[in-house]
């Protein structure tokens, strides 16, 4: 290895250390038979204010097959079973997004030791 290679590396990773943006929860959801999203939240931490967002990706069987190994499944909750808050356990609704007839909310659940993503399955309303 060059000096200028190890010195990029060693700029990378100081970089990395330093960096604002961070990835947080991951997780896989089947939201129906053979349909898979990878979950990646995303968390900024700039000028004092802590940014969540969570990117909702469509992959294949075949990824969800090799991704759950690495980031497990995402926990999906029906309505009546809507995360909350506890002494050490913090509950933040991150965002929804709408597959079929329903509605997922999608709420981050952290405690000391943890840091998921809980998905709640609503169902949509239907027009009469």
């Amino acid at each position: 290895m060059s000096a200028s290679e190890y010195q990029n590396i060693t700029d990378n990773d100081r970089r990395c250390q330093d960096d604002p943006v961070t990835i947080g929860a991951t997780c896989v959801a089947e939201l129906a038979p053979n349909v898979f999203v990878l979950l990646v939240e995303v968390e900024v931490e700039v000028t004092g204010e802590e940014i969540e967002e969570v990117l909702v990706i469509r992959i294949t069987p075949a990824q969800a097959a090799e991704l759950i190994r690495s980031v497990g499944r995402c926990e999906i909750v029906g309505p009546d079973e809507i995360p909350t808050p506890a002494p050490g356990r913090e509950v933040n609704l991150i965002c929804a997004f709408v597959f079929g007839q329903n509605v997922f909310l999608v709420f981050n659940v952290e405690t000391n030791r943890t840091d998921e993503l809980v998905l709640v399955r609503v169902p949509l309303c239907p027009i009469v």
